[in-house]
């Protein structure tokens, strides 16, 4: 009897030491292209949070593809990553805008992949 609950509780343990914070939005289908690739890393400060902005398309730039997805890769996998988020635009649309915030007192490292179709 005490060996499942020993599993348990290890398994527990063991999914709240690999948290990571990935963000997928829509789903890349035949016939999608990545129109946008980029690595977001910065280091961290004592007490600081950390954040960065990311716009598709560069503001003065035009984009005639439509989202079709948009997947941010946490590449910190021990739980001490940053938070992604869109706050303007994404799938269907053809600009999105992303913030990507740190914990307090960490720094981030993201991978953004954005899929489109022309």
């Amino acid at each position: 009897m005490k060996a499942p609950i020993l599993f348990c509780v290890l398994g527990i343990l063991a999914a709240a030491y690999c948290q990571s914070h990935d963000l997928a939005v829509g789903q890349a289908t035949y016939g999608d292209v990545v129109i946008y690739k980029a690595n977001e890393c910065k280091y961290g400060f004592p007490f600081i949070v950390r954040s960065s902005i990311i716009e598709y398309p560069e503001p003065g730039l035009t984009n005639f593809a439509y989202i079709r997805a948009i997947y941010i890769k946490d590449n910190d996998r021990d739980g001490s990553g940053g938070y992604p988020t869109i706050s303007a635009g994404g799938v269907g649309q053809r600009f999105v805008k992303i913030k990507l915030k740190s914990q307090r007192g960490n720094g981030f490292n993201f991978t953004v992949t954005i899929y489109g179709r022309y």
